[in-house]
């Protein structure tokens, strides 16, 4: 059988499918992850921002090193 170009896109769009609807669910779903995540969720810290000093947990830690 001959692999052609389409053949290999479906397959890498395949597989990043499956790791994106099956593989990280099933991660999210494990205890440890899970309670990881409830944890960030109660400090509101938001694990997707892109910098961690736009967070409201992170002001007193800013704060204190700007005193140093």
């Amino acid at each position: 059988m001959i692999i052609t170009p389409r053949w290999r896109l479906a397959a890498s769009i395949a597989v990043i499918a499956v790791v994106w609807l099956v593989v990280l669910p099933w991660i999210a779903n494990r205890p440890t992850v899970s309670e990881r995540i409830e944890w960030l969720d109660d400090k509101g810290i938001d694990p997707s921002a892109m910098y961690y000093t736009e967070l409201e947990a992170m002001e007193p830690i800013i704060r204190k090193l700007e005193q140093r």
